[in-house]
């Protein structure tokens, strides 16, 4: 194992970034820069929080109030109460593991909308699957991270504010019980983004008052939505998920959505209706973007043909993958590969 030189952690990590591709741990990451730990355990935390912090994951994106502005902020009305301090969302972020072992000054939320993920409090482990809430209450010592298989996609915001330990208890979340179901929509998913958005400009009070304004929104929505999955048949839910592990175990296939509701034992319009409630898409379009989400791997990881990564995804036309990958991505796919920028 590595000595750590005195002085700061950012000189570590070069400002470019560093990618993580699927599969990818941690330590591999820190290898990059010279720095070997055979265990998770043996990295220091300070180490593993500020590594990711900066964009190593693949859609990193991350806002973190000034420690001047959150001091001043809670001295001002309404802020005082509730204050949004950091807010960022990552996809398939192979590698992730923060440790805090002191603990965190803020309420910390984290919403996996994809893939799988861990946390480890008070020496209980807990697995976090699709569509779950990790909400950990300030002062709780932990950890947490991606499943090494199914690295999660998700969503975080830190909060703090004389409020925001009745936020928590409102959710039911405690150290002894941090996870609840919060099947995503897309009025869920707008909310937060709205929240990012605020954030993302000047930290001017009313900017600040708006986004604590969004995530108490937020999170009354996430009290609603938790009650009313527990009226949910937990057969369908459980025949739902089998078939997204099927669609993701068969990107090369070609399914219609009367042989998706087939195996999920339902009528198409029910299995539709469901799907689509659980995921925010269809099933077509939800198979048709983790179809374009492997090919953006394949463009980036792989001197593969843009013809041969189309024919292994299952399009026999060439220009319709082109096309739908445009709409999806928002470039093409000869753009993507040439341009680091556009991603």
């Amino acid at each position: 194992m590595n000595e750590l030189p005195s002085g700061e952690v950012k000189w570590l990590i070069p400002e470019v970034g560093y990618h993580a591709t699927p599969r990818q741990t941690l330590q591999s990451i820190l290898a990059a820069h010279g720095l070997h730990y055979d265990r998770l355990e043996d990295i220091p935390p300070k180490v593993a929080r500020e590594i990711q912090r900066r964009p190593v994951f693949e859609d990193f994106r991350s806002i973190e109030l000034p420690a001047p502005t959150i001091l001043a902020s809670l001295g001002q009305p309404l802020l005082r109460d509730l204050l949004v301090t950091r807010i960022g969302y990552c996809t398939h972020a192979a590698g992730h593991f923060i440790p805090r072992p002191e603990g965190s000054l803020d309420h910390v939320l984290t919403y996996c909308v994809a893939g799988q993920g861990w946390c480890e409090i008070g020496g209980r482990r807990w697995l976090i699957p699709e569509d779950t809430v990790l909400l950990v209450p300030a002062g709780a010592p932990h950890c947490y991270g991606a499943a090494a298989d199914d690295p999660w996609s998700m969503y975080w915001i830190h909060f703090t504010g004389r409020a925001a330990g009745d936020y928590a208890r409102l959710l039911g979340a405690t150290a002894e019980n941090p996870l609840f179901r919060l099947v995503r929509s897309q009025e869920i998913l707008s909310v937060f983004e709205m929240t990012y958005r605020l954030m993302h400009n000047v930290h001017a009070h009313m900017q600040l008052v708006a986004a604590s304004g969004a995530l108490a929104h937020f999170l009354g929505m996430a009290n609603i939505a938790r009650h009313s999955v527990n009226n949910r048949s937990h057969t369908a839910e459980v025949n739902v998920r089998k078939t997204v592990l099927f669609m993701r175990e068969h990107l090369g296939g070609r399914y219609s959505l009367r042989q998706f509701a087939q195996m999920a034992h339902m009528s198409a319009h029910h299995y539709c209706s469901l799907f689509k409630t659980r995921h925010g898409f269809s099933p077509i379009e939800y198979f048709n973007r983790l179809k374009i989400q492997h090919a953006r791997e394949l463009l980036t990881g792989s001197g593969m043909q843009i013809r041969q990564i189309a024919r292994d995804l299952g399009f026999d036309d060439p220009y319709y993958f082109s096309r739908l990958f445009r709409r999806i991505v928002g470039v093409s796919p000869a753009q993507y590969r040439k341009s680091p920028a556009d991603r």
